[in-house]
C-alpha cells in the first residue's frame, strides 16, 4: 500500500484524492495546508483522518510514503525539495519547476535519495493519448510533417488570480502552454530542438499571449496559449497520408483519424472518468517496483520543457 500525503488543500487535490481511492494499493493518509483551519475543513469534507497546518509536520508522519504537491507554481521547487529531504516520493503538479536549474536540482536530489519523482502531466496517460500515439507509430498518417495546438480561455481574475500574479508563478506558458509542449513530442516520439517565440505580457507582470514556432527532430509545430483569449484547445497532427484531430488536447476522451480526403476513417471514444487515475496507477507501480522515474513522464520531459521556459520567459 502506498499512502499519500497531500500538500495544498485546493480543488485539484480533490480530483487527485478521488483517483487515489479508485486505485488498488493506494490511500490518502493526510492533508496539509499553511492554514490549519483550511486543512481541517478540507479533511472533514473529504473524510481524511489526519490534517496538518504545517508542511514540515506532515512530512514527519511515518505513515506517509509519498506526497502529492498541489500548491501554487511558485512553491513547487521549495516543496519538492522539502519532501525529498524528508525521504518522501513526490508527484508534483505541472509545472514541476519554473527554471531548468530548479528542475536539475530536484532530479539530482531525487536520484541521490533513491526516491520517485514525477511531474503530473496527466494528459500523457489518457487513453486517447495512447490511441493517437499508436496511430502515429503504426504509420496511419504516414510521416508526420506539421502539428498545431492551441489552449486558452478567459480566466476569472478572482478564482484564477494566481494566473495574473508573477509572485504565484502565474502566466500562460507555465499553466497552459506546458500541455502541448509536453504532449506533441510524446505523440510523435520526437524531441524539441529549437523554439522561436512571440510573447505578449499582461500588465508587464506575466506572460499572456504566447505563440511558439517549434522545430522538432522531423517536423514543425505551432503552439499558442493565453489566459485572456478563448482558443479552441484542439490539436492537429498532419502527415503525408492523413491527419489526426484531438479535441481538447489536455483532457477529454476523443480523437479522430482522417484520410487525405478529409474523411474520418477511424475514431477513438473513451469513457468519461477521472483521468488522474492513470497517473496515480503509474506512480504506485513505479514506487512499489523501486523505479525512480516514469517512462511516460520521465525526468527528461520536465528538464527539456524547463529549458523552454528559460528561453521564453527570461
Amino acid at each position: 500500500m502506498v499512502r499519500f500525503g497531500i500538500m495544498g488543500a485546493g480543488d485539484i487535490a480533490r480530483k487527485f484524492k478521488d483517483a487515489v481511492l479508485q486505485t488498488e494499493d493506494a490511500d490518502i493518509a493526510a492533508v496539509a495546508s499553511k492554514d490549519l483551519e483550511r486543512a481541517k475543513k478540507w479533511a472533514e469534507e473529504e473524510n481524511i483522518a489526519r490534517y496538518y497546518g504545517n508542511y514540515s509536520d506532515m512530512l514527519q508522519d511515518d505513515t506517509i510514503d509519498a506526497v502529492y504537491i498541489a500548491t501554487t507554481t511558485n512553491f513547487h521547487y521549495e516543496n519538492i525539495m522539502l519532501c525529498l529531504r524528508a525521504g518522501k516520493h513526490v508527484l508534483c503538479e505541472k509545472p514541476l519547476a519554473m527554471t531548468y536549474e530548479q528542475a536539475q536540482e530536484a532530479v539530482r536530489l531525487a536520484r541521490q535519495k533513491h526516491l520517485f519523482l514525477m511531474e503530473c502531466m496527466w494528459s500523457r496517460f489518457l487513453p486517447k493519448s495512447q490511441a493517437v500515439r499508436n496511430w502515429i507509430r503504426e504509420g496511419k498518417i504516414g510521416e508526420v510533417k506539421l502539428m498545431q495546438a492551441t489552449i486558452g480561455w478567459v480566466a476569472d481574475k478572482v478564482y484564477n488570480h494566481r494566473l495574473f500574479t508573477s509572485e504565484l508563478g502565474g502566466g500562460s506558458l507555465y499553466d497552459l502552454g506546458v500541455y502541448p509542449l509536453e504532449l506533441l513530442p510524446y505523440y510523435t516520439d520526437q524531441k524539441i530542438i529549437h523554439v522561436q517565440k512571440m510573447v505578449q505580457m499582461y500588465h508587464d507582470d506575466v506572460d499572456d499571449l504566447v505563440s511558439l514556432n517549434v522545430k522538432l527532430e522531423h517536423s514543425f509545430a505551432n503552439i499558442q496559449c493565453s489566459f485572456t483569449t478563448k482558443l479552441p484547445e484542439d490539436a492537429y497532427i498532419y502527415g503525408d497520408k492523413g491527419y489526426i484531430r484531438i479535441p481538447k488536447i489536455h483532457y477529454g476522451t476523443d480523437a479522430f483519424l482522417y484520410d487525405l480526403g478529409d474523411t474520418v476513417v477511424e475514431s477513438f471514444r473513451g469513457e468519461e472518468e477521472n483521468g488522474f487515475i492513470y497517473q496515480v496507477k503509474e506512480a504506485v507501480n513505479c514506487i512499489q517496483s523501486g523505479v525512480l522515474e516514469s517512462e511516460v513522464c520521465p525526468h527528461s520531459m520536465t528538464l527539456e520543457t524547463c529549458k523552454i521556459y528559460d528561453e521564453c520567459l527570461a
